[in-house]
């Protein structure tokens, strides 16, 4: 009985209107930072993610862009692998000569 001391718990007292505001006013405060920061938090936030999904939209579009122009470039070179007269016309635009020819340039007039 010596060793055992009752502890009574006091009785909380209401808080006053002034006290109950700033409660308010603080659990307000934190829950606006707390939206603030899953907004813009660096890495995680919503504004990183929405920027980052934007970006990966893009990259999925131009990698499909080049897949395009990855197949009409073989589609190119198995033309002109088996279309002589095709590579002719190819190496022709871009001034390539046969053995025996010879290339004029001609200045173009003036108007």
């Amino acid at each position: 009985m010596f060793g055992a001391v009752s502890q009574r718990k006091k009785p909380r007292k209401p808080l006053s209107p002034l006290q109950e505001i700033r409660l308010l006013k603080i659990i307000i405060g934190l829950v606006i930072l707390s939206i603030l920061y899953l907004l813009f938090a660096p890495n995680t936030g919503v504004y990183t993610l929405l920027k980052l999904r934007r970006q990966a939209i893009g990259m999925e579009q131009q990698t499909a862009q080049l897949i395009k122009e990855n197949q009409q470039l073989k589609n190119e070179i198995e033309r002109i692998t088996k279309d002589l007269q095709h590579l002719d016309r190819v190496a022709r635009e871009r001034g390539m000569l046969k053995d025996n020819e010879e290339a004029f340039d001609f200045p173009e007039a003036k108007k």
